[in-house]
């Protein structure tokens, strides 16, 4: 019986039929399921580029709190896609499932590649653990960019510890490319040429690979028109409350979500302790030395501080973190890998199941509002819903019946009402879950 199992556990491990199994969902769902709310912007960036010119894209939109290697992104796989829409005669509308099939091509791939990364480095547990995660699909689902994110961390950790400290710089300048908070992956890097070849080298190749490439990249933007530049994908952040699964956001839960009576430093008060972070990390990495081993460990630190002590915490934030994650349960083995795979499966589910039952889905559900916190506005919820996933998938068809039972419109009204509570709730334990594994990896490190 033994032998059996054996061989059948052998073959499971040189199977691909999981990566199929997913790639077919994915190819299925990822047409008809994206966040409309936040996808109007992106059409915005390329309704803009093509009328009058890539650098004014930054001027012109209502929105761009991202920095420039997103909007190239989505603006080429965007082109790509109404090009094969109009080739095919297909109408190219707004959420035409083949264009947002196109769009999503750069996240796919990203899903496909932490996969691949993950099995072969870590084994074939480690790449199912990502298959079944339920953060990577939610942030496809979500049109987000945080997979190609999560793919560009995992890259810039691999390659330092294969002492390719110079190309580890650069992959970190293509993740801060995509989200401005990521400059601080450049710290692991750079401390790492610091100690081996001195501040003057470090600096300089530092400039080279790190600096040059998003001066490059932004250089349309900022011969346009820079004080809009900055001030839309730098200060745009510096003046939004706090959102989400963010420690921060508690006092805004707190007051339901009333920001006329929140203090104004709320704002910003959370550069000192992000920064305190961030800068004893650094000082660390100087005394105690930067070593290729434990490369793991120093990305799960930097990535898990920038969840807690981020003020906005992104329910797809989480993805940054997943394979790192992973990747640390597999080489940790034991308990305490088995506690950490644990996590890595519970905590996007606490996350972007959970917290969205108790809030958007809730709202949905009993036709009430919520809180838009980066446009300080209220929205329908079933506007948001309707517009980003249609009126008949399978969860429209339930939420239709959770409508029309009046018992279940009273539980949820009363769960609605009790959105504050709740949304306090989830936070503390989503935050307390990532500091159990800041502090795991800061013993393995040994300080």
């Amino acid at each position: 019986m033994r032998f059996v199992v054996n061989r059948f556990v052998e073959r499971l491990e040189r199977s691909w039929i999981p990566l199929i199994v997913a790639n077919i969902f994915i190819a299925f769902a990822a047409p008809f399921t994206t966040a409309y709310y936040d996808y109007r912007y992106f059409e915005q960036w390329y309704d803009i580029a093509t009328k009058y010119g890539l650098s004014k894209t930054y001027s012109l939109a209502s929105k761009t709190a991202y920095f420039p290697l997103t909007v190239y992104t989505f603006l080429l796989f965007h082109w790509l896609g109404l090009s094969l829409a109009n080739l095919l005669k297909f109408e190219a509308g707004p959420l035409n499932p083949l264009v947002v099939l196109v769009d999503k091509i750069p996240f796919i791939l990203s899903f496909n590649f932490i996969y691949l990364i993950l099995r072969r480095r870590y084994g074939y547990a480690a790449g199912l653990l990502w298959l079944i995660n339920l953060s990577a699909y939610s942030t496809l689902a979500g049109f987000q960019f945080d997979l190609l994110v999560a793919l560009l961390i995992l890259l810039s950790m691999i390659l330092l510890e294969e002492g390719k400290a110079e190309k580890s710089l650069l992959v970190a300048s293509l993740v801060t490319l995509l989200k401005q908070i990521f400059v601080f992956i450049a710290l692991i890097p750079f401390a790492y040429i610091l100690k081996r070849h001195g501040l003057k080298k470090a600096l300089v190749k530092a400039l080279v690979y790190f600096v040059a490439p998003i001066v490059l990249f932004s250089l349309p933007f900022l011969l346009y028109d820079p004080v809009d530049f900055v001030a839309k994908s730098l200060l745009f952040h510096g003046f939004r409350y706090p959102q989400d699964l963010s420690l921060w956001a508690i006092p805004l839960y707190a007051v339901s979500f009333n920001v006329q009576l929140l203090p104004e430093f709320i704002t910003w008060a959370w550069v000192v302790p992000f920064v305190a972070f961030m800068a004893y990390f650094f000082y660390k990495l100087i005394r105690m030395g930067v070593y290729r081993e434990k490369a793991l460990f120093y990305y799960v630190l930097v990535v898990s501080g920038i969840l807690v002590f981020n003020k906005v915490g992104g329910l797809n934030y989480l993805t940054w973190l997943t394979p790192l994650l992973i990747a640390m349960s597999a080489i940790l083995g034991g308990g305490l890998g088995l506690k950490l795979r644990k996590v890595s499966v519970a905590l996007p589910m606490w996350s972007l199941a959970i917290y969205p039952f108790f809030t958007f889905y809730t709202a949905v559900i009993v036709g009430g509002d919520i809180y838009i916190v980066e446009d300080s506005s209220w929205e329908p919820a079933e506007g948001i819903f309707y517009a980003s996933y249609g009126y008949h998938n399978p969860l429209a068809v339930v939420i239709s019946f959770l409508k029309s039972s009046p018992t279940s419109y009273f539980i949820f009204r009363s769960l609605y009402n009790a959105m504050p509570l709740t949304s306090i709730m989830v936070t503390l334990v989503y935050n307390a879950a990532i500091i159990y594994v800041m502090r795991v990896a800061w013993r393995s490190i040994g300080w």
